[in-house]
């Protein structure tokens, strides 16, 4: 994938869409899933393989990412507003006009005061487990606290007319546009707000709507054609599919098994999760099958957070990193297809990765240097918590046997996988290792540090920094750097934040940088490696003979 990035800041993106060459119309396409999405509600979605189901195909942004399937440039562009926004002071202000002729599914006009209520709406409840960028940037100090307890719109927020909206912000913020790419800025009708039942009674803004919901673990979301939505104002996706089949209670392994050899209509099917490792060396030596493949490298980087509130001892943390079996993680993630073992906090894909290896232990860890560290301490158990899914289920006895090794004791605690992000988001959880995956909101340093280790942003609930890690020098560093106007300078400043981070705190234990390998049937066309969320771009995506 090109790491080449652009940002159309004249608004020069071309409407409709280009065709596709070859696309026709018609025809359903399946997308298998294992899970049901933890939220769709577009304030509190967080997680990358919804966002790109979402973006793709049924919730629109501010701005949104124009991504090339050729090995071109990947270019910020205006998706619902005409450009990626206007400032004249450098940062502090920044204004956007709406598309003329855009629609929700019911074909309501939407306005500017839609995304005004929808941003507003973040601050409160229905925004608590969704990105946090804009409520930061327009609120540092965070005393609104939604409509619900503090008034109809949110600090910072002014609509002039029914086609602008302007933010202005207390502090210079050059990355908004970037900001502006996250569901926070999906709109949505104040009338027709239905606060927590949003989950489900949301409006769609792109090519495609619900025409069909069963919830459940094994449920489904069926989508059918959105007709209010007008080709012409959207310079990103298109309509092809008469219907998008989302199917949950597909396992690693059944996805793989389904698209192997598919049948019926599995031929018109797209795997959401990578191919199961026990299948990646029969894949790898089919040529037939490498070309319904999907792969790449991406910026996801699978971490064990390690909750500093609890875990204090900084020598143990240290431990913990060289105790840790990375080899037997990416052998259960696939291999080499799948995954790279790392020892950094950022991905070699976002700008400011430069390799370090601050705890040197080889591919399986270092019990003994472990042991030095851990001389002469009490050690408590520790809980070490994961997802509950079957690519999960041998990898969480690994992590006990290697860690344990080194002379921890190790508790394991599955949870559901559908509210994992949500509890473990809650501060006061009681898990000291947290396995979960993190990759940055846009392609900046910033999305990975911002998130993940600024202690002046940790809530009571919706925290993604799961380590919990609270220090003002860091803090105050990474403030710095995301407010520098020239991003491409400050990525040796991130390198270095990064190695200091983990040699004088140790707050995770990078396991794996994420590949992508997913299969898909031969029936379908218009796919390719999203360099946005390194799942499956859809949206291009078509039914082929």
């Amino acid at each position: 994938m090109s790491q080449q990035f652009e940002i159309d800041h004249l608004g020069q993106a071309p409407t409709p869409a280009p065709d596709v060459p070859g696309a026709r119309r018609g025809g359903r396409v399946t997308l298998l899933a294992d899970a049901p999405p933890e939220h769709v509600d577009p304030t509190q979605m967080y997680i990358g393989t919804t966002l790109g189901v979402a973006t793709g195909l049924f919730h629109r942004t501010l701005t949104g990412y124009q991504e090339s399937y050729d090995g071109g440039p990947r270019r910020l562009v205006g998706d619902l507003a005409t450009d990626t926004g206007r400032t004249t002071d450098g940062g502090r202000t920044w204004t956007y006009t709406l598309r003329e002729g855009l629609k929700f599914e019911d074909g309501t006009p939407v306005t500017s005061y839609d995304v005004a209520h929808a941003i507003t709406r973040s601050f409160g409840p229905n925004g608590v487990y969704g990105p946090q960028f804009i409520q930061q940037a327009l609120d540092p100090e965070r005393g609104y606290r939604g409509p619900e307890e503090d008034g109809p719109q949110a600090p910072g927020l002014s609509t002039p007319d029914e086609r602008t909206i302007v933010f202005s912000l207390p502090e210079p913020t050059p990355g908004f546009p970037f900001f502006a790419t996250t569901t926070t800025t999906t709109p949505v009708p104040r009338d027709r707000d239905t606060g927590a039942d949003y989950e489900t009674s949301w409006l769609a803004t792109g090519p495609y709507k619900v025409k069909e919901h069963v919830p459940g673990e094994t449920g489904h979301y069926l989508l059918e054609r959105n007709p209010h939505w007008d080709p012409a104002t959207d310079p990103i996706r298109h309509q092809y599919p008469d219907e998008i089949f989302w199917e949950f209670g597909v396992a690693r392994d059944r996805q793989t098994e389904r698209l192997l050899d598919p049948a019926g209509q599995d031929r018109f099917a797209v795997a959401t999760f990578d191919v199961a490792d026990a299948h990646v060396a029969t894949v790898q030596g089919d040529e037939r099958l490498m070309s319904r493949v999907i792969a790449g490298p991406s910026a996801y980087l699978q971490y064990v957070y390690i909750n500093t509130r609890r875990v204090t001892d900084v020598d143990v943390r240290r431990a913990l990193n060289f105790a840790f079996d990375r080899g037997t993680c990416v052998e259960l993630a696939g291999g080499t297809a799948g995954a790279q073992y790392a020892t950094t906090i950022l991905a070699p894909m976002v700008p400011g990765y430069r390799h370090h290896d601050v705890y040197p232990s080889g591919e399986h860890g270092d019990p003994v240097k472990a042991k030095e560290l851990l001389a002469g301490k009490e050690l408590r158990p520790l809980v070490f918590a994961y997802p509950d899914t079957l690519p999960n289920a041998p990898v969480a006895p690994a992590v006990k046997t290697a860690l344990e090794a080194a002379g921890f004791e190790i508790v394991l605690r599955p949870v559901d996988k559908a509210a994992f992000y949500s509890l473990m988001g809650d501060a006061e959880n009681d898990c000291d290792l947290i396995y979960g995956v993190w990759g940055p909101d846009f392609p900046d340093a910033s999305g990975v540090f911002d998130v993940l280790f600024r202690g002046d942003r940790l809530t009571a609930r919706g925290n993604m920094n799961l380590s919990y890690f609270d220090d003002p020098e860091i803090t105050a560093e990474i403030a710095r750097l995301a407010q520098e106007p020239d991003r491409a300078a400050v990525a040796e400043g991130y390198a270095e934040l990064d190695r200091r981070l983990m040699a004088e705190h140790a707050p995770v234990v990078p396991v794996y940088y994420k590949r992508q390998f997913t299969l898909f049937g031969p029936g379908v066309g218009g796919l390719f490696l999203s360099g946005q969320y390194f799942v499956p771009n859809l949206t291009r995506v078509h039914v082929v003979a």
